[in-house]
């Protein structure tokens, strides 16, 4: 008995045929991603090694800061320089122009201290997976940051840096006078220290490393909600707010209240989505 293994049914596609449906597939499951995803985008060309080199910096943090150093990720002498810079106006809006200004990822811009030793746009970009125009904002921002947390390293970690030892550094003479001291204005009045101890107050408050870390799984998971600011105790109350809230819950538009109180409009709206934010927390 002879068994005949050929198939009945000899209508296959060809090679040809195979690479058509193979390539038409593939253009139906981009054009997918680009309607569900909007950021995604085709990977970058490999670009040309002739004409000039991408403008970088080398990273002089790299390998003193992050998680498995005794500074940590979140250093405590740059948290204030870098939440400050984070919230700078990085989107060019002009002003009541709408929209939001979103601040740039404090945890962004510490982790790429940490990790990328020669920063420029590219490494940015392939690093946080970001668009070209957002990885500028963020490079831009880190040519900030660096030199002022280079001035504000505590002197241990300036040894470090330099390879040096503390007992190597040789200390400049102290000079004393011997003349008596003229100033004769007396002790400042209590209003007066509390007026300076305003003006030498911390613009920002950070963070501690896990909220920043919690705010950021909040952010990849699409569940962040921008933060309630609260008063910091013991600063002092803008001089026109108690006026400007009142106005505001007797019904009365910014611009009128504006320029009663001459208090920029900007700020008028901030303080009621704080106020509408903070009723519906208590709300909630």
């Amino acid at each position: 008995m002879q068994i005949n293994n050929k198939p009945t049914d000899t209508n296959l596609l060809s090679a040809t045929e195979l690479r058509a449906l193979d390539l038409r597939i593939a253009a139906n499951a981009y054009r997918w991603l680009i309607k569900q995803i909007p950021t995604f985008e085709e990977p970058r060309k490999q670009k040309s090694t002739r004409g000039p080199k991408p403008n970088s910096i080398a990273n002089p943090f790299y390998g003193f800061i992050g998680w498995d150093t005794p500074w940590g990720r979140y250093p405590q002498f740059a948290m204030d320089i870098i939440e400050g810079i984070a919230r700078l106006e990085w989107h060019n809006r002009p002003m009541d122009s709408g929209g939001k200004s979103t601040p740039l990822s404090v945890r962004n811009l510490v982790t790429i201290l940490e990790a990328i030793p020669l920063i420029h746009n590219e490494a940015i970009e392939d690093f946080l997976q970001l668009r070209p125009r957002h990885a500028r904002r963020y490079f831009k921002a880190i040519k900030l940051i660096i030199p002022w947390m280079m001035n504000s390293r505590p002197s241990s970690l300036t040894h470090e840096m330099n390879g040096t030892s503390p007992e190597a550094v040789i200390l400049p003479k102290i000079q004393t006078h011997d003349w008596d001291d003229c100033d004769d204005s007396g002790t400042p009045s209590t209003d007066v220290l509390a007026k300076l101890h305003y003006d030498l107050r911390t613009l920002t408050q950070f963070k501690s490393a896990e909220e920043y870390e919690a705010e950021y799984e909040a952010e990849l998971n699409g569940n962040f909600v921008q933060p309630i600011i609260a008063e910091v105790p013991g600063r002092l109350a803008h001089p026109m707010k108690a006026k400007v809230m009142q106005m505001l819950r007797d019904g009365a538009q910014v611009k009128p209240i504006s320029r009663e109180t001459n208090v920029d409009p900007k700020t008028i709206r901030k303080w009621k989505a704080e106020a509408a934010a903070l009723e519906a927390l208590l709300a909630a």
